[in-house]
């Protein structure tokens, strides 16, 4: 039987309102005759000193509450219910960082009084503070009421309900249930149709206030109810793409950058998320290829799996060489990897029509284990690759004492890549020439006409390819997802 798991959250929550609620819903059985899974962890926390700047304080509460809701989705829960009116001031903050629900009181009762309307609602709180304007605020933004406060001579009420305690540790229930049913006949008597507990205690003595003839939302079987008859789903999350980096680092930055650059954002949260796995000791790919010593197979698939525990979405590799190690990794992920040569290819044929002659300036690794060719050909696109005194010249360009990969980006590396690439414009009949090292960008600029001797010819940049091709399935899923 598939149980439904409720995760209670105790951050700052009084201990008799949780086992209540716990016990509560324990005993509940659900449509199907089953009853809820409960599920609750207790940490071991250190607080603040109270005299810490109150931006602290707050935020470790939040800090707090976000780390139990990370425990009780990992021992399967399904919703998360928090049991503090305290917490309901930053519960969107707590979901935006996850996708299992959470929830409060506070909507629980909301849903109830959808259910049943009423016109005049009796606030059953000290009316004038931060926590009234909340609570208030809250409610009327999705039920249309009027709001009834206590008389001015019931403060002394809440006054001898806070320095007594009643309210926090209930040491005199009778005389709790009391002093509330004072307040709450002032508020019948002013209008109210119904009297809203505005804390989780007051929850607690609901029951008893309604056999006594006062008319007081029972807020916590509301939440019982809220809890155990809902069917909770997960969010949709917003799209992540995960880079394996370090291949090298500059690559990845000029990737991160250009990812940057091609998304249509009006502000910083409308960017993508980004998550980078930057491990510049992955082995290199082109000697292992060419000449052998360490396999960076296991390497590359880490730093995947690293990417894929982190729910990306779908991971690029910001390496034209680590390309060739694909068709080993690929069965082993649940998530897609985005191919940087295919999307290049299918954008030159795109831009420059299926007869383009294609130019390929990348490493002897590149080249030699086809990551190119054989997608070109696939696609009956014509690619010619540097003879063999060009192709010397941009390994130069990549691995040179002047190369990129050296840290240089203009003078000598910049010179030789030049010939290169006049050499498969003039010889080799090349009209785009692919930039097929994640480096090689980071000489050239991407362009729709450079001139090189004689002729002239496009530049395309794989990177940047690849940029478009995340912001576009990026947009796509996020538009399907339904995420703002």
């Amino acid at each position: 039987m598939n149980h439904k798991v409720i995760g209670i959250s105790q951050s700052f929550s009084p201990a008799p309102f949780v086992r209540a609620l716990k016990e509560r819903l324990q005993s509940t059985f659900l449509p199907d005759g089953s009853r809820p899974r409960i599920e609750l962890v207790d940490l071991d926390w250190s607080s603040p000193d109270a005299d810490a700047p109150k931006l602290v304080q707050e935020g470790d509460v939040k800090i707090h509450v976000l780390e139990e809701s990370y425990q009780l989705i990992e021992k399967g829960a399904q919703v998360i219910a928090l049991c503090n009116f305290r917490n309901i001031s930053f519960l969107n903050e707590v979901q935006t960082e996850i996708t299992t629900p959470v929830t409060d009181i506070l909507q629980a009762c909301i849903e109830e009084l959808k259910k049943n309307p009423v016109k005049k609602l009796g606030y059953l709180g000290r009316p004038g503070t931060d926590k009234a304007k909340l609570i208030t605020e809250t409610v009327s933004r999705e039920v249309p009421v009027e709001w009834v406060y206590p008389s001015e001579a019931m403060l002394e009420v809440f006054d001898e309900l806070e320095s007594g305690s009643h309210c926090a540790v209930i040491p005199d229930q009778k005389k709790a249930c009391e002093l509330f049913g004072k307040v709450c006949s002032n508020l019948l008597s002013e209008g109210a149709e119904l009297v809203f507990p505005t804390c989780v205690m007051q929850a607690l003595f609901a029951a008893a206030l309604k056999s006594e003839g006062y008319n007081v939302l029972d807020s916590m079987s509301a939440y019982v109810s809220y809890l155990c008859f809902t069917d909770w789903e997960k969010l949709p999350k917003p799209f992540k793409i995960g880079i394996v980096g370090g291949l090298g680092p500059a690559a990845t930055v000029d990737l991160y950058d250009k990812i940057t650059k091609a998304t249509p954002a009006k502000n910083d949260q409308e960017h993508i998320k980004v998550a980078v796995e930057q491990n510049p000791q992955i082995p290199d790919r082109t000697k292992y290829l060419l000449h052998g010593g360490v396999d960076p197979t296991l390497s590359l698939y880490a730093a995947c799996r690293k990417l894929e525990k982190d729910a990306v979405d779908a991971i690029v590799i910001a390496c034209n060489t680590a390309h060739a190690y694909f068709e080993t990794i690929v069965p082993h992920l649940s998530v897609p990897l985005i191919n940087m040569q295919q999307v290049t290819l299918e954008e030159i044929r795109d831009r420059f029509g299926p007869d383009v002659v294609i130019g390929l300036m990348a490493t002897d690794g590149t080249i030699e284990t086809g990551i190119y060719g054989r997608k070109a050909k696939s696609m009956k696109l014509a690619m010619v690759v540097p003879d063999k005194e060009h192709q010397a010249m941009v390994m130069e360009a990549i691995y040179g004492e002047k190369g990129v990969k050296a840290g240089f980006t203009d003078g000598h590396c910049k010179e030789v890549l030049l010939k290169a690439a006049e050499h498969l414009v003039r010889d080799k009949g090349a009209q785009a020439l692919i930039l097929g090292c994640t480096e090689l960008p980071l000489i050239l600029e991407e362009t729709d006409n450079i001139k090189l001797g004689d002729g002239h010819a496009a530049i395309v940049d794989p990177t940047a390819s690849l940029a478009r091709r995340v912001v576009k399935v990026a947009g796509e899923i996020t538009k399907i997802r339904g995420v703002r």
